[in-house]
């Protein structure tokens, strides 16, 4: 029918409660934090839960399932015996009711189970282990071992906890006697829930909703900036600049005697250095075995080597002087080619042939 423009259809109470009835003995399973092929999630189902009974499975979206039983006893069973995974994530299982929704997106709570840890003997029942789960969240039901107090160690019961829970790992626990002590919460898995959307489908860090950090030019480099500068850079000085600045001739006389009372302080071994007159460049002395600029030229008639009578001439390269060497004796060896050394610029003697024939 259509009511003011607008399609409108409703169904009869009869057609709602015979189809209500049909899903009685169902579950609807959330497949939490990650996304797996139907028929993969069936055939592990089957091969878990079908020992129970018949069931039947029906994919509603990606993450979402309907697990069909022929009785309560079974749904039941599957119930008391959680949790349960699929391939080592975890399956979320919860009744079918009358108008729950179907989407992950939506959810905005889901059963998890917890394991209470140092709860109080007198405390355990019921309605005491109901109380204490009560801060978590909404308790739905307990394992089979917790409600026979099989093992007094811990108790398992499963939480309807919201999207924005924090999941707090103790619980301080007030006694009638004015006591207090602490009971442990464990989490056996632990959904990924948004806190900003506050549903399960999807991480805070995934969330499309969050704030993203975006790289901005910092308020200091922006004042730096300059219009000639090209896009995306900066001209950058020196902080401190260095300056040449002209020294006085007078100044510069004083710190050369100064460096050089410095050098005769630091070696007292070689000889004083004459002063300089106003007027005159001073002679820089070299290293020992070098020429320096005030030493005359090497003669070119020095590396010749003049015989007579059986003599020979050297001439020293240094001073220009000629030097007279004895000839050889007469038993002397190969002394037509004996080698003498030449006393050089350095005190190093070259070896020199010397021929009777020059």
């Amino acid at each position: 029918m259509v009511v003011d423009g607008v399609p409108r259809a409703k169904p009869p109470p009869e057609v709602c409660v015979r189809g209500a009835l049909e899903w009685e003995h169902t579950l609807v399973a959330f497949l939490v934090g990650k996304r797996l092929p139907a028929i993969k999630v069936k055939e592990v189902l089957q091969r878990k839960w079908g020992q129970v009974g018949v069931l039947s499975f029906h994919t509603v979206s990606n993450g979402v399932f309907l697990i069909k039983f022929e009785n309560g006893h079974a749904r039941d069973w599957v119930m008391d015996n959680g949790p349960w995974d699929i391939w080592g994530f975890h399956i979320a299982l919860r009744k079918c009711t009358k108008g729950m929704s179907l989407r992950l997106e939506e959810c905005r709570s889901i059963p998890v189970w917890v394991k209470l840890s140092n709860v109080p003997v007198h405390l355990w029942s019921n309605e005491g282990l109901s109380y204490i789960a009560s801060v978590l969240g909404r308790p739905l039901y307990m394992d089979a071992p917790t409600t026979k107090r099989q093992t007094l160690t811990f108790a398992r019961i499963c939480v309807d906890m919201l999207a924005t829970s924090s999941f707090p790992t103790a619980i301080n626990l007030d006694l009638d006697d004015g006591s207090s002590t602490v009971v442990e919460v464990e989490y056996p898995w632990k959904p990924q829930a948004c806190s900003l959307c506050k549903v399960f489908d999807h991480a805070n860090k995934s969330c499309p909703k969050a704030v993203r950090r975006e790289w901005l030019p910092k308020p200091v480099v922006q004042a730096c900036r300059t219009p000639g500068d090209a896009d995306g850079w900066i001209t950058i000085k020196r902080k401190n600049p260095q300056t040449i600045k002209e020294v006085p001739a007078g100044e510069t006389q004083r710190n050369d005697e100064n460096h050089s009372r410095r050098e005769e302080q630091n070696h007292p071994h070689l000889p004083p250095k004459t002063p300089t007159k106003d007027g005159e460049m001073p002679i820089t002395a070299g290293k020992p075995g070098e020429p320096t600029s005030a030493s005359p030229e090497i003669n070119p008639l020095g590396s010749k080597v003049v015989n007579i009578d059986g003599g020979s001439i050297m001439m020293d390269n240094n001073r220009g002087k000629a030097i007279c060497t004895d000839p050889q004796p007469a038993g002397g060896t190969n002394s037509s080619s004996k080698k003498k050394k030449k006393k050089g610029l350095n005190g190093v003697g070259a070896a020199l042939h010397i021929s009777p024939n020059d």
